[in-house]
């Protein structure tokens, strides 16, 4: 698994931000990145034809391929656990949590769903939480997480649920609460304390997102996203020499990551740039679109520098290339109708500016 955070995504959290909260609710022993949209299992295969392979496997195989957090191959082999067995009801947990993981909310409620009718549980009504926010099923969500709240006071992963719903909601104060609540109950959890620092950034509480996200990077300093949040958090204090040295332990971690976090770039680039350092601003957007050619966000920050740079050529090319790829974003065009307004391209440069008040419209 392995995306990464939008910087749009960091400062509005809504369904857009929802990426990096995927699977922090699952029994797993790291924070997972961002965006887990893909397919979990091979290219070519289906689901349909691995069952086929490994059907019939014990499982007991499946349960420590789950906690290796082999998920392709665990997946057939709980598919194939016969509703007569006395671990049915735990295969459709697991593959509900596997199906979490890999960004299908809608196949994993089903699952979970099948799970609680079954045997109901409080990781189940969590997990079930997570996969009704990422669809944006917000009431259900809570309900969700209150269920599991009930079951088990003791269920640090329950509160985290509520918190995330109530974060995505932009309910600062409720989120924090929950946040806290679940630390009271294991205060070893780095996505909690990352979660819990996040959200105080979010609401404009940087000193106390830095307490937070210092703990996270304590628990689990190989995570990126944690040195990301961390470093934004430090620069917005004015503690730029040690956002700088956060965000470049955090691109060190992040080259053995595969494939590499897109969101750590944009945000330190943006940082840079924020400090007049163009040059070493735009290295970090190309080490995106070299890792990631077909992401907007990089080439458009990337134009956008380059332009405040005067260097109007290369941002015309780095613009043009995002709004290839994405024609939705209004800030595209409205850049384009600046750049080709000073490459005294007139027909170009009205053309973009009609397509951003019309985009920004719908």
């Amino acid at each position: 698994m392995a995306p990464s955070i939008s910087t749009r995504a960091i400062e509005r959290p809504g369904l857009a931000g929802l990426s990096v909260l995927v699977l922090m609710l699952a029994p797993t022993p790291v924070l997972l990145p961002a965006s887990p949209a893909r397919s979990i299992l091979p290219s070519g295969k289906t689901a349909g034809s691995q069952i086929t392979e490994a059907a019939g496997g014990p499982f007991e195989e499946a349960e420590r391929l789950f906690r290796e957090r082999n998920f392709p191959a665990a997946e057939p082999l709980f598919r194939g656990v016969p509703e007569t067995s006395p671990h049915y009801p735990k295969a459709q947990l697991r593959l509900g949590t596997i199906y979490y993981a890999a960004g299908q909310p809608a196949l994993a409620e089903t699952f979970l769903r099948t799970h609680l009718r079954l045997r109901e549980s409080a990781e189940g009504h969590t997990l079930l939480a997570g996969v009704q926010l990422n669809q944006g099923k917000f009431d259900p969500a809570i309900e969700s997480a209150r269920k599991a709240i009930a079951l088990d006071k003791g269920y640090a992963r329950a509160r985290t649920a509520l918190g995330m719903i109530y974060a995505t909601m932009e309910d600062f104060p409720k989120a924090l609460a929950a946040f806290r609540n679940a630390l009271e109950l294991d205060d070893k959890d780095a996505n909690t304390w990352f979660l819990l620092g996040r959200s105080y950034f979010l609401s404009h509480q940087p000193a106390m997102a830095r307490e937070a996200l210092e703990n996270a990077l304590q628990l689990n300093p190989q995570v990126v996203e944690i040195y990301s949040q961390l470093a934004q958090t430090l620069a917005r204090l004015g503690e730029s020499a040690r956002a700088e040295e956060v965000f470049t332990r955090g691109v060190e971690n992040n080259r053995l990551r595969t494939p590499p976090d897109k969101g750590i770039h944009i945000a330190y680039g943006l940082f840079l740039a924020g400090l007049d350092r163009g040059e070493e601003s735009c290295e970090q957007f190309r080490a995106v679109t070299r890792f990631a050619p077909q992401d907007p966000e990089a080439h458009y920050e990337l134009a956008k520098v380059l332009f405040q740079m005067k260097r109007v050529a290369e941002a015309a090319r780095a613009a043009d290339r995002a709004v290839a790829l994405d024609r939705s974003d209004y800030r595209i065009h409205y850049l384009l109708a600046r750049i080709y307004t000073v490459l005294g391209d007139a027909g170009k440069a009205e053309e973009h500016a009609r397509n951003a008040v019309y985009v920004e419209q719908q």
